[in-house]
């Protein structure tokens, strides 16, 4: 019989974490299941809405520590075999452990199987019907990933249990972000991956991304440090990716917003570029374009609206 564990970390998700534990509940799935949610130092109704599920699942509070010791710690409570991950916002669909769990067992050279997922919003509005790019649908290789950022969302990964450990679990240095794909290039090193592209999670994507992404920065530092630490110049591909994906986003919602006329969000977004780059010429100039008349920057900025984020810088 095949055992697996589903790890929730919640940090303030009273709206969110009794769908993601019916979900889990109410998998079609005929081997040994085993939750546990950690409540991450949660201030608002969370535990309220956690204790409405005792005797259903496991239940740790500690304080807010960040979501990869929470996974560790919840890890760590459970023998099974296999160990499932889900964020307190996302939800997993009713199959989705039947139709993984048994891929995964049958190829025992493989070190982690993640699949494509539906992205919405919080209120679970559909807003994409994939989130993996066609030109990365597929499992990856290494050097692969160290290229480029890989889209394996945490709540769509089923890994083994023994890789984990060999790994380490995930990085405690993480306390916001990038904790996900530090692990899982380490675990590539270990075994090949299996990608099904069937979208069998709900992802819900955040909204502020502003506010998110900001927060990711010094969690970016960090991953970029272990980078270099274990794959020195091999690991430079993806991190100037992952920077440049960045600048260019933050780019493309100033562009944005000097078109519609709201030259001081405009000049918020070029502040954050020239912050980490302040030689980046392009967000020099616009930043000045945002003390010009709103006319002339109207003028300027006319092809904006056709231009893609990835164009923007």
């Amino acid at each position: 019989m095949l055992t697996v564990a589903v790890v929730i970390p919640v940090f303030n998700g009273e709206k969110t974490i009794g769908r993601a534990i019916d979900s889990v509940l109410s998998q079609r799935f005929g081997g040994e299941l085993d939750i546990t949610v950690v409540n991450d130092g949660s201030t608002d109704g969370t535990a309220a809405v956690l204790a409405r599920y005792q005797g259903r699942i496991r239940l740790l509070h500690q304080p807010n520590r960040g979501a990869a010791r929470a996974r560790n710690a919840a890890a760590a409570l459970s023998s099974a075999e296999y160990l499932a991950f889900l964020d307190a916002d996302d939800a997993f669909m009713p199959d989705k452990l039947a139709r993984t769990l048994p891929r995964l067992a049958d190829d025992s050279q493989a070190a982690l199987l993640y699949h494509d997922a539906i992205a919405v919003d919080r209120s679970g509005r559909q807003i994409a019907p994939s989130c993996v790019p066609p030109d990365q649908a597929h499992p990856p290789s290494l050097n692969e990933m160290l290229n480029r950022l890989w889209p394996i969302i945490t709540s769509t990964v089923i890994m083994r249990r023994r890789v984990f450990e060999e790994c380490g679990g995930f990085s405690e240095e993480f306390v916001f972000g990038y904790e996900d794909p530090d692990l899982w290039i380490r675990v590539r090193e270990l075994g090949h991956f299996i990608y099904l592209p069937q979208p069998l999670t709900y992802y819900t994507l955040i909204e502020d991304r502003v506010e998110r992404m900001e927060k990711y920065l010094t969690s970016q530092t960090v991953f970029f440090r272990r980078l270099r630490q274990r794959y020195g110049d091999a690991a430079e591909g993806v991190i100037r990716r992952t920077v440049r994906s960045y600048t260019n986003w933050l780019g493309y919602q100033g562009l944005i917003a000097m078109q519609s006329g709201n030259a001081a969000l405009a000049r918020s977004y070029f502040v954050r570029i020239l912050r980490r780059h302040p030689t980046h010429f392009k967000s020099v100039l616009r930043y000045i374009r945002t003390f010009m008349p709103a006319p002339l920057v109207r003028a300027l900025s006319g092809r904006t609206a056709g231009m893609t984020s990835d164009q923007s810088s």
